[in-house]
């Protein structure tokens, strides 16, 4: 990748802040930000991009389209004889996750931490050439769409009601009856908002082309009560259902007393605590969505690196303020008394020595603050920096691949 600096801030438009910004426009309405990043260069070449493509962990796409205008998908990893295979302007290429992959992109991501960082999904990058189009279609979540390189237009329908009706039987969510109210094109630095449903229609304007797509996690509502059912039922353990007090009934009947006993084990399980809602909550965002393999490091090795949190990893922290820290989970590490990490992300924040609810991979450890904030923020830290129950929290997450050697 080429040596260039990640941009620090967003230019925002039209004298908007990230709250107005928020307020306004955050899962209201789309957004043009001209310049976003003003001079942005790519670091990531297509080739490199192709490259990527080829490594067998990664997870890219290929978007076909055939002389018929139907859109084709592949899934990668990729073998190079395919994309020697590839000719005219029929075809685009997106990678997820690049920024897990590379690590050095993740300060790319930082302009974007105004929102919670559970919520950043990941970076995709897309290349095509000119012509080339995804066709027309809808997201299920927030995005920033930057122009990294070569010139895309946008293609937007931001009507009250647009059709979302898609293409019968084809490989791709393809709308079928797209028409668009707004085009932009956009250049390099450029970026567009877009919140969840909005139609949008990209076509690269220009040979190498690549958009970068910062997307935003919108969890679905079954798959949070499906997590959180199971950390419940963990809790539980191997309790079995029991009725001591049972009436004679007639046979094959589900009785009252059957039902109000059930009615009373689920109001019985699901009447949590503020705490234990708080922890279900973490561990759940926390919880990895793709499993990889990760290099194990021993707890002796510790001292011989500096620590940051693994790519694929997820982390948040809670204030323990107000909470009964041994009512959270028992798996926990001895309380921390003061940390020596001074981290950036920490200003505007209450005193970093007390105690946080760590959450990390769908784990929970108690550690200092200052050791939680850094770990989220993305930044090293050094064993010897540490206090010694510090410590111990970052021995388990070294043996829990959740953090790795930055070096």
């Amino acid at each position: 990748m080429n040596d260039i600096s990640a941009p620090d801030n967003i230019v925002w438009p039209d004298e908007l802040s990230a709250q107005s910004f928020l307020d306004l426009y955050w899962q209201k309405k789309p957004l043009l930000f001209r310049q976003a990043f003003p001079g942005f260069q790519s670091p990531i070449t297509p080739d490199e991009l192709a490259g990527l493509s080829l490594d067998e962990e990664t997870t890219p796409r290929l978007i076909t389209q055939d002389s018929n205008g139907h859109f084709e998908l592949e899934h990668g990893p990729f073998d190079e004889d395919r994309f020697e295979s590839l000719t005219g302007n029929d075809w685009s290429l997106l990678v997820t996750d690049v920024e897990k992959h590379c690590p050095d992109l993740l300060a790319y991501l930082q302009p974007f931490q105004f929102i919670p960082n559970w919520r950043i999904d990941d970076l995709m990058i897309s290349y095509a050439p000119e012509g080339a189009s995804v066709g027309a279609h809808v997201d299920e979540y927030d995005v920033f769409l930057l122009q990294a390189s070569g010139i895309r237009e946008w293609q937007i329908d931001s009507s009250t009601n647009p059709d979302l009706s898609v293409v019968p039987g084809a490989t791709l969510k393809v709308l079928a009856n797209f028409s668009a109210n707004e085009t932009h094109q956009l250049q390099p630095g450029d970026m567009l908002y877009l919140p969840p449903g909005v139609p949008h229609h990209g076509i690269a304007a220009s040979d190498n082309c690549t958009t970068w797509s910062i997307g935003f996690r919108a969890p679905a509502l079954s798959d949070v009560i499906v997590n959180f059912a199971e950390l419940i039922a963990e809790k539980m353990g191997t309790s079995r259902y029991t009725d001591p007090m049972l009436s004679v009934a007639s046979p094959g009947a589900l009785d009252q007393q059957t039902l109000e006993a059930f009615a009373n084990l689920w109001k019985n399980a699901v009447d949590l605590t503020d705490a234990e809602l708080a922890a279900l909550t973490a561990k759940t965002l926390t919880t990895p969505a793709v499993d990889i393999d990760r290099p194990v490091y021993q707890t002796e090795q510790v001292s011989l690196h500096t620590w940051k949190k693994h790519p694929f990893s997820r982390f948040t922290y809670l204030n323990t303020a107000g909470f009964d820290t041994a009512g959270i989970d028992e798996q926990r590490s001895p309380s921390v008394a003061h940390s020596t990490l001074d981290s950036q992300a920490s200003h505007n924040l209450d005193d970093n020595s007390h105690d946080v609810a760590f959450f990390a991979d769908g784990q929970q450890f108690i550690c200092s603050r200052a050791m939680a904030i850094a770990l989220c923020a993305n930044e090293s830290i050094i064993s010897d920096d540490l206090t010694h129950k510090d410590k111990q929290v970052l021995n388990a997450l070294v043996l829990n691949a959740s953090v790795c050697p930055d070096d």
